[in-house]
C-alpha cells in the first residue's frame, strides 16, 4: 500500500473518509449481489419444466460455441466425415425402372388374360378334355428330352419338363382361386391342406389316366424313367404323369391367350369337385352359399358359364363371321349393402351366315366378362339356339369344303413333281 505523503493529522482523516467509503460500497455491492441471486433463483422456480434455467442456457450456449470451434479447426477428413451426406438433406426422386425392364429378352408368347373369379358350377360327369389350339403345341405335353429333342430348336420345340415348370405354377393358381371363393370361412392352414389334396402327384396322375396320358408319353426308355424317378423318393409313372397333366394345363392357357385359363379352370373344376364335395362331408366344411355342382335337370340358361365366350366363338365364329359384344346401355353403380359395385350390360350380335348384326343375347354381370359370358349363354339356350345350329352347321360345311379343296391342291402339286 503507498504511504500519503501529506501531514499526519491530513492523512489519517482522508484514510478514515476513504475505508467508510469503501466498506459502505462492498456492503451495497453485497445486498445488490444477493438480491440478484435471490430473483434468479425465484425466477428459476417459477419457470415452466420445459424451459432452462439461465445459467443452463449459458452452458449450453457456451458448449456450442465450443464446439462450433472445434468443427472450424478440425482437420478436413474429421469436418467432412461430421456433415450430413448430401443424399440426406435433397428430396427424394422418382426412380425409373423402364430401361432395365427393357433390357430383358422379349417375351416369345402371348400373355394370357386371367379374369376376376366368378362361382360357377359343374355337371357331375367326366368334363371332355380341352382342346389344344395351336399345332405346335399339341403334343409338347407328352414329349420327354430324351425322345428327338434338339436344344438348337425354336422355342416353339418345346418339351412337357418345360411346360411343367409353367403348369404347376397355373395349377396352384387355379387351386386357390377355386379353395378361397368356396370355402372362405376356413383358416389358411386348412385351406392349403385342402390344395395339397387337389394338386399333389397321386391326384395329377389319377386324373391323367382318365384321359389315356400314359399312352401318349413320348419317352426314349420309359421303364428307366420310371426307376429313376422311383429312386428319387418319387412313385415312378405317377410322378411322370403328374408331370405330363401339368404341362397340359400350360398348353392349353399357351394355345388360347385369351380363353385358355377359363377354360383350364372349367375343366380343373369338374375334375376337383368330387374330391371336394367329399372334402366337406368327412371334415364338415360345406358351404350352402356356393354350389359346386349343378342340379340334375339344371337348365343351362341359368347356369353361369366362365367358357360360353370360348363355346360359342368355337362352335360359329370363322373365316369371315364375326361376333361383337358391346355394352347396350351404360353400367350402373350399386347403393345399400352393394355400395362400390357396378352392373354391367352387355349385348351380342352376329354378322355373317346371312346375318347382319343379329341380336343373338344380352347379359348383365359384376364385370364386361361375367356379362359377356351371360350374353352368349342367352345365345346357345335362348331364343336364338337355333340360329346358333343353323350357324354351326353352315361352319362345318365351309370347313369340309376348305378341308377338300386343301387336299385337292396337294394331290395336284404331288402329280406334278
Amino acid at each position: 500500500m503507498q504511504i500519503s505523503k501529506f501531514p499526519t493529522r491530513v492523512s489519517t482523516f482522508n484514510s478514515s473518509k476513504s475505508s467508510s467509503r469503501l466498506i459502505s460500497t462492498l456492503l451495497a455491492y453485497q445486498s445488490s449481489a444477493e438480491e440478484s441471486r435471490r430473483a434468479i433463483n425465484t425466477a428459476n422456480m417459477n419457470k415452466r419444466p420445459n424451459q432452462e434455467p439461465q445459467d443452463s442456457a449459458f452452458k449450453r450456449h457456451k458448449d456450442s460455441h465450443q464446439t462450433d470451434h472445434h468443427r472450424r479447426h478440425a482437420p478436413p477428413q474429421q469436418t467432412q466425415r461430421q456433415e450430413q451426406h448430401p443424399s440426406q438433406t435433397r428430396p427424394k426422386q422418382e426412380v425409373n425402372y423402364d430401361p432395365a425392364l427393357n433390357q430383358l429378352p422379349p417375351s416369345e408368347m402371348a400373355k394370357a388374360d386371367i379374369p376376376v373369379y366368378t362361382p360357377f358350377t359343374v355337371a357331375k360327369n367326366l368334363p371332355p378334355l380341352p382342346e389344344i389350339l395351336d399345332p405346335k403345341l399339341v403334343e409338347s405335353p407328352f414329349r420327354h428330352k430324351s425322345h428327338g429333342y434338339d436344344r438348337s430348336s425354336t422355342v416353339a420345340d418345346i418339351t412337357y419338363e418345360r411346360l411343367e415348370f409353367l403348369g404347376d405354377a397355373y395349377l396352384e393358381l387355379l387351386a386357390s382361386r377355386l379353395i378361397f371363393h368356396h370355402f372362405p370361412a376356413l383358416q389358411a392352414g386348412s385351406q392349403s391342406q385342402i390344395r395339397e389334396l387337389l394338386v399333389k402327384n397321386e391326384t395329377l396322375s389319377e386324373y391323367a389316366r382318365l384321359y389315356g396320358f400314359q399312352n401318349r408319353v413320348q419317352v426314349a426308355d420309359l421303364e428307366t424313367m420310371q426307376l429313376e424317378a422311383k429312386n428319387r423318393g418319387n412313385k415312378g409313372l405317377n410322378k411322370i404323369l403328374g408331370d405330363v397333366f401339368e404341362a397340359y394345363i400350360a398348353a392349353i392357357v399357351l394355345s388360347d391367350p385369351e380363353h385358355g385359363f377359363v377354360r383350364a379352370e372349367a375343366w380343373l373344376t369338374a375334375l376337383w369337385t368330387p374330391k371336394l364335395l367329399q372334402t366337406q362331408e368327412m371334415r364338415k366344411y360345406r358351404n350352402p352359399g356356393l354350389a359346386l355342382q349343378q342340379p340334375d335337370g339344371a337348365d343351362p340358361k341359368t347356369e353361369y358359364s366362365p367358357t360360353a365366350k370360348a363355346d360359342l366363338q368355337r362352335r360359329i365364329q370363322g373365316y369371315d363371321a364375326k361376333l361383337v359384344y358391346a355394352p347396350y346401355k351404360a353400367s350402373v353403380e350399386l347403393k345399400g349393402d352393394q355400395l362400390g359395385q357396378n352392373r354391367h350390360f352387355i349385348a351380342l350380335h352376329l354378322t355373317g351366315y346371312g346375318y347382319e348384326n343379329k341380336l343373338l343375347g344380352r347379359g348383365e354381370g359384376k364385370n364386361k366378362v361375367e356379362a359377356g359370358n351371360w350374353a352368349a349363354i342367352e345365345a346357345m339356350h335362348g331364343g336364338n339356339k337355333a340360329v346358333v345350329e343353323d350357324c354351326e352347321q353352315k361352319l362345318a360345311v365351309i370347313k369340309e369344303a376348305k378341308k377338300k379343296e386343301k387336299l385337292e391342291k396337294e394331290a395336284q402339286a404331288g402329280s406334278k413333281k
